[in-house]
């Protein structure tokens, strides 16, 4: 089937049905058509689509939840994000917002640059919007590096031997080369300079200084005079940048260590956590540990030793709960199995809640669930259906003829009748005595007229029979049509009235 018969057949639907066309009513019907044709549609796979971006347990959970509809996918996520949602990822996150704004406010106190000074205005406009933690970190690891290898302590001292003054680093530097390309700095002054620069190529935070740093910093030492010549300043430069570069290694290398502990002690804390209220105190111990962390003060040793003691501790906690846990877990298994067999009790209950004792046929509880949902669907699609209200005639001299022992069995014969000759879409119930009620779905008037007076023609033609005694019965029905009526109760109503005109008539008759 094409896609253009597909679309055919879909309008066609919105014209029985009679519902108003709207796009979300046409791509309803538009893709049950393509469904039943099977034929696949991009647009109607959008569910499945979204459902494969998510991680195989969160698909088992919602599958679980009976989600039908993207619309009923989000507000399933939107509820298990507010769920998530709790006071302590909050408490971090204001955290991280506080240990970044330091980290920034002491990169302008020391870095007299323009660039980062703008650099720290454009991270403060980040800061005003909502960010999540990880990029919260990113922010705060980047300016760290920045202050933990900044050191300017040379260029002060340049300048008190140069007289080179200015706010901006690279002023301070063009003023020291004008120095000393005027020959303005005794050789005396070159040695000393030539000390600090060394000194600044020796890298702060990684162990030691590779090759290259150690060759320029041999020849400067060795020829202090060489930093009049503007080609050496080429190869300080890549030296300095070559110096930093290492120290980020260094610098990396130690939080990639911090960040792999830290990472432990977080899902060992999250561990702790799900296990209950319980381990309140343990969990306040471990927080109260890590505010004690002083990441401006203490050396990246002594905060290497304290996440592991926290780690180690951590460890300890989650093994006491776990061995907590295995003692109940038969507990836990005897409490599902108790509730297994009571939500199996409970079908079984709400079964024969909803079912005739005598009949075996949906009693008027169940009858009026199905009629609700029948109602629901003319409400939404238009789908119109019929009603049929049968009784049984002279019920009563039955009874006082042949005893209510007779009477019970012509009410189950005649609701097997019932239901042997509808539809398997079809409801049958019994509405009350000796009246029986059959919903007849997508059916008119007309078809329900059929249906009832062909059951009535079975009725009259039957054997009943009680003790060897053939006792001849008959039925008078009432008809009515949800579409000639203005809602359920008038068209039950309708065919009640029916049904009197049908005994009022003579009986073993059909009215609607």
């Amino acid at each position: 089937m094409t896609i253009q018969e597909i679309i055919k057949k879909s309008l066609q639907e919105v014209k029985r049905r009679g519902v108003t066309l709207s796009p979300d009513v046409y791509e309803e019907i538009f893709c049950q058509q393509a469904k039943k044709a099977n034929v696949i549609v991009e647009d109607c796979q959008k569910l499945e689509k979204y459902l494969k971006r998510l991680s195989p347990d969160l698909q088992k959970t919602v599958k679980s939840r009976h989600v039908s509809t993207v619309d009923q996918l989000v507000q399933y996520l939107a509820s298990e994000v507010m769920r998530r949602a709790d006071s302590a990822k909050t408490s971090e996150v204001i955290q991280a917002y506080v240990l970044l704004v330091k980290r920034l406010l002491q990169a302008v106190a020391l870095y007299r640059d323009g660039k980062a000074t703008a650099m720290a205005d454009r991270d403060k406009e980040k800061i005003a919007a909502y960010l999540t933690r990880e990029e919260i970190d990113k922010i705060r690891e980047h300016w760290t590096a920045f202050v933990v290898e900044f050191d300017d302590s040379f260029l002060q001292k340049l300048a008190l031997r140069c007289g080179t003054e200015g706010k901006e680093l690279r002023e301070i530097i063009e003023a020291a080369d004008r120095c000393l390309q005027s020959g303005k700095a005794p050789m005396a002054e070159l040695e000393a300079v030539g000390q600090l620069l060394v000194a600044s190529l020796v890298p702060s935070i990684a162990p030691e200084a590779d090759d290259e740093l150690a060759a320029v910093s041999e020849e400067i030492r060795d020829n202090p005079e060489m930093l009049t010549s503007p080609g050496v300043w080429e190869d300080v430069k890549r030296a300095i940048r070559r110096r930093i570069e290492l120290d980020k290694e260094a610098v990396t290398t130690q939080m990639s260590e911090l960040d792999s502990i830290i990472e432990h002690i977080n899902q060992a804390l999250i561990r702790v956590i799900d296990c209950g209220e319980s381990n309140h105190e343990a969990i306040c111990a471990i927080q109260g540990e890590l505010d004690g962390l002083d990441l401006q003060s203490d050396s990246f040793e002594v905060i290497h030793k304290k996440l592991l003691a926290i780690a180690s501790s951590l460890e300890i906690e989650t093994r006491m709960l776990s061995e907590e846990m295995n003692k109940s877990k038969e507990e836990v298994h005897q409490l599902q199995q108790r509730v297994r067999l009571l939500e199996q009790a409970l079908r079984q209950e709400r079964k024969r809640s909803a079912t005739d004792t005598l009949t075996k046929l949906p009693n008027r509880r169940a009858i009026d669930d199905f009629l609700a949902k029948q109602e629901a669907a003319f409400n939404r699609y238009g789908d119109n259906y019929s009603v049929v209200i049968f009784d049984i005639d002279h019920f009563k001299s039955v009874n006082d003829t042949y005893g209510h022992d007779a009477g019970d069995v012509i009410l189950a014969s005649f609701g097997k009748m019932l239901r042997r000759y509808s539809r398997e879409i079809d409801f049958v119930g019994r509405w009350g005595g000796e009246e029986f009620l059959v919903v007849l779905p997508k059916t008119d008037l007309e078809g329900a007229k059929v249906f009832a007076e062909k059951l009535r023609d079975v009725v009259s033609k039957s054997k009943f029979m009680y003790k060897n005694t053939r006792i001849p019965i008959t039925a008078s029905g009432g008809v009515a049509e949800r579409a000639s009526n203005p809602g359920l109760q008038e068209t039950l109503k309708r065919a009640d009235e029916n049904l009197y005109r049908a005994k009022a008539g003579g009986r073993n008759r059909v009215e609607g």
